[in-house]
């Protein structure tokens, strides 16, 4: 199913492997190769033995530029009070409260 791109030099540890799969197998695989994809290794999809795509991992700059909207959101007049609170110590909090309400019986 995989094999190693014709042409290509042998990669780096650090660059990972370069690999080639056809449409179909990607497709099939997909998310066996998003896993490969983000330990470093790079895949190249082809259609009819034609590379037509390469799957890359992000960059941290674009992990970040690809947060959903609702994280990047401000915290309103308590920001001053709190500068460094972030949604994921409120989403944190809520789970906490939920556990604390459960535990008292006030939900199920």
């Amino acid at each position: 199913m995989l094999e190693l791109l014709s042409g290509a030099t042998a990669p780096s540890y650090a660059e990972g492997m370069i690999r080639t799969v056809n449409i179909s197998d990607a497709k099939a695989n997909l998310s066996k190769l998003a896993d490969e994809v983000a330990a470093g290794d790079q895949v190249i999809v082809s259609r009819a033995g034609k590379p037509v795509m390469k799957l890359v991992a992000l960059t941290e700059q674009e992990l970040q530029a690809a947060k959903p909207k609702v994280m990047n959101r401000k915290l309103g007049s308590g920001r001053k009070y709190a500068p460094d609170f972030t949604w994921e110590q409120w989403e944190e909090s809520e789970r906490w409260m939920e556990e604390i309400w459960r535990k008292f019986g006030y939900i199920d």
